[in-house]
């Protein structure tokens, strides 16, 4: 069985792979004309030098995209999995498109755990509330 993390991890770099795609693409793909496939990576041949290393690039953040892959998780320690590796001015910036006050001083830890509770925490306490 998958590993629950996991599965949410690779739904998102699905969600995200998805949203850069032309429009008729998927649109093919939610036809069934097209599909996805999983290549694996190889390895280099012997002997070969090995790639030079690139400095990371800082992800460019869309909140909006955000906020519909925080719409796909189902448990808050996903959703702070999801936002852990992100800046402090890109989870500010998320903050103020889903509308949090106050979160100009607070610690970046603190900060996830707000964005996580308005988006995941409430859907599942709402959840919760209705099977009562």
């Amino acid at each position: 069985m998958t590993d629950p993390a996991v599965t949410a991890a690779l739904l998102i770099r699905l969600a995200e792979l998805v949203a850069d795609l032309p429009a008729a693409e998927v649109a093919a793909l939610a036809e069934g004309r097209a599909r996805l496939a999983v290549v694996p990576v190889t390895a280099p041949p012997a002997g070969a030098r090995p790639p030079a290393p690139r400095r990371p690039v800082a992800p460019v953040v869309d909140p909006d995209r955000a906020v519909a892959a925080l719409a796909a998780l189902s448990t808050r320690q996903d959703g702070t999995a999801y936002l852990a590796g992100w800046s402090g001015r890109d989870l500010r910036a998320l903050a103020a498109r889903l509308g949090l006050r106050g979160v100009a001083g607070i610690r970046k830890a603190e900060l996830v755990e707000r964005i996580v509770e308005a988006t995941v925490g409430f859907r599942v306490n709402s959840t919760a509330i209705r099977q009562l």
